[in-house]
């Protein structure tokens, strides 16, 4: 009988497509039984009656997002406390959760994050971390038991090996943050110049600022915004490639085959580059790029050099992560095989 999961899952209330993205690829990789599987939101209080129904499942999934806060209990972000957590009989697995930490902020976390971090990992076999900052925050705090294997998004695709897809399309998804609006403005100027075709692509509300024009002064650009995964798997199939200040609006087209240079405006964007050998980009939030910087970005973005050290990095990482969830006990998509070949094509294939 397939397994029956109980999805710790922040997309549920966060409405940052980012936190879809990571859902859809957890559900694509695992198995399990949809009729008798939950999905319980971190970000609001827990019930009595949700802790019965994750402790009549066969395992608790913290659905991995950015979550490893020096602060970890927080309203609107998680809303778990130690007693509850002491209260789940079953094993209570993070998959691909992050740590962030911008500039020179202090590493580490507080006491009572700690205390909650240990029951979590306590309770299970090894715990999955997206990135090998986030292994170096976990070990210092005293847990041993984690291993960095991605996010789940990198492995979407479902793919046992990642090659570079190339297409006849000049459309180039530009992923935005509103703490980057004026080198977003001239991003998308060089885009344009070079005879490319940009399409924003939001994860929140306040990303929008592309959509509208000013007479004489700026003229929309063609963007999209939806709680819904859907307009933006179109855009991977679409377009060349992807550029921009969003992690995993990158990272769903790395995910497909796509080429993506991501702008990183703290540590979980450098470390993920680090891992996965891809150019490592600081731009924090308000920081000027000049345009030779975004040019030569730009020149990365479609030249296939710049990916040619990123196949063995993924291959590496997705081994990790199959390895991970057969140590938990999880039942997964990631065959150590080749892959069929339906999947191939998903990942891999030329357009």
């Amino acid at each position: 009988m397939a397994q029956s999961l109980a999805f710790i899952n922040p997309s549920l209330s966060t409405k940052n497509t980012g936190d879809l993205f990571i859902a859809d690829s957890v559900r694509r990789i695992l198995r399990f039984d949809d009729r008798r599987s939950i999905h319980v939101d971190p970000r609001k209080p827990l019930s009595d009656q949700q802790l019965d129904q994750i402790n009549a499942t066969d395992a608790a999934i913290i659905v991995g997002t950015n979550l490893w806060y020096r602060k970890l209990e927080h309203p609107g972000r998680w809303m778990f406390t130690a007693d509850q957590l002491r209260r789940i009989r079953v094993p209570i697995i993070p998959l691909g959760v992050g740590t962030t930490r911008h500039g020179e902020e202090d590493t580490g976390f507080e006491a009572g994050s700690i205390e909650q971090l240990r029951l979590i990992h306590e309770s299970c076999a090894v715990a999955s971390a997206r990135d090998p900052r986030t292994v170096e925050e976990l070990e210092a705090a005293g847990i041993r038991n984690v291993r960095m294997t991605g996010c789940p998004t990198m492995f979407r695709s479902l793919a046992p090996e990642w090659r570079l897809r190339t297409k006849d399309s000049t459309r180039v998804v530009v992923t935005v943050r509103h703490g980057q609006k004026g080198n977003v403005r001239r991003m998308l100027r060089r885009l344009e110049e070079v005879g490319l075709e940009p399409v924003v692509a939001a994860q929140q509300e306040k990303d929008n600022f592309t959509r509208q024009s000013i007479p004489l002064l700026r003229k929309a650009v063609p963007t999209v915004y939806e709680y819904d995964a859907r307009p933006y798997m179109a855009l991977v199939e679409e377009a060349m490639g992807a550029i921009g200040w969003r992690l995993h609006g990158n990272m769903i087209h790395l995910a497909h085959g796509n080429p993506a240079i991501l702008f990183s405006n703290c540590s979980r964007g450098e470390s993920f580059c680090e891992a996965f050998d891809l150019p490592v980009i600081r731009c924090p939030d308000h920081h000027r790029l000049t345009e030779r910087e975004i040019a030569w970005h730009v020149e990365r973005l479609v030249d296939p050099a710049t990916f040619e050290r990123f196949p063995a990095r993924y291959a590496e990482h997705r081994a990790a992560m199959a390895t991970f969830l057969d140590a938990n006990g999880l039942e997964h998509n990631l065959s150590h095989a080749e892959a069929p070949a339906a999947s191939r094509a998903t990942g891999m294939a030329t357009a």
